[in-house]
């Protein structure tokens, strides 16, 4: 090899040495991938492996034309490579960013479901408290009557003659319809009460199976959904 030759090959060693090793030294930064901006990003990445790809068969038909080829093209494969794995970068964080948001919406609908359900409960305990207190009150109510009634009749036996035996045994018979109306009324009043709380166990239950049933929705929607990233991200690796 004559000295021209040498120099003509250094010269072009530090030619292909001088070319930048990555597509992204040129690129402008970008910004953090937000849930909204998370397609956008994808349509980026696209983008730059296009434009990778592009670039990288230009300057494969450059390469072609030059003295020594093999580090140039080396060079612009490595170049491709590279813009192909930042554009495989920012497609996964996109669809992370999504998944985390996914992710983020379904536990604060969690959180305000079972909120919600407390305070329902407590609503419902209030209610059932109140009406308890209601009915020991009128419990009482009845029997003071009760009680007065009988003093009352009481009373009159002792003033009353003989005479008014038969009206003493009315008095007496209406006393004790009042006293079974009385018992008969404690009696639904606790039919209402059990009927009550039936059917708050029921109302309950059903919202129970209703969250159960939204939480392996969304569960199903988020595995769905995270197995066609993962089909995605891998079509996009071919």
């Amino acid at each position: 090899m004559d000295r021209t030759t040498a120099n003509a090959l250094a010269g072009l060693f530090l030619a292909l040495a001088s070319i930048p090793t990555s597509l992204a030294q040129d690129a402008t930064p970008l910004p953090p991938i937000t849930p909204d901006t998370a397609a956008v990003a994808r349509e980026r990445a696209d983008a730059m492996r296009e434009e990778a790809e592009r670039r990288f068969q230009k300057e494969k038909a450059e390469c072609s034309t030059r003295m020594i080829a093999i580090g140039c093209l080396s060079a612009a494969q490595e170049r491709r490579s590279e813009a192909g794995r930042e554009a495989d970068a920012i497609r996964a964080e996109s669809f992370r960013v999504e998944r985390e948001a996914r992710k983020s919406e379904f536990a604060e609908k969690e959180a305000r479901r079972a909120v919600e359900a407390r305070q329902r409960e407590e609503r419902e305990a209030q209610r059932a408290a109140k009406y308890r207190e209601d009915e020991a009150k009128r419990a009482q109510e009845r029997e003071r009557r009760s009680e007065d009634a009988a003093a009352e009749l009481e009373s009159r036996r002792g003033k009353a003659g003989a005479g008014r035996e038969d009206q003493l045994r009315a008095l007496e018979e209406r006393q004790r319809e009042q006293a079974r109306r009385a018992e008969a009324a404690k009696d639904n009043a606790r039919k209402r009460a059990e009927r009550l709380r039936q059917h708050d166990l029921k109302v309950r239950e059903i919202e129970q199976r209703k969250r159960d049933y939204e939480y392996k929705l969304k569960a199903r929607q988020a595995e769905k959904a995270a197995e066609e990233a993962r089909r995605a991200a891998a079509e996009a690796k071919k």
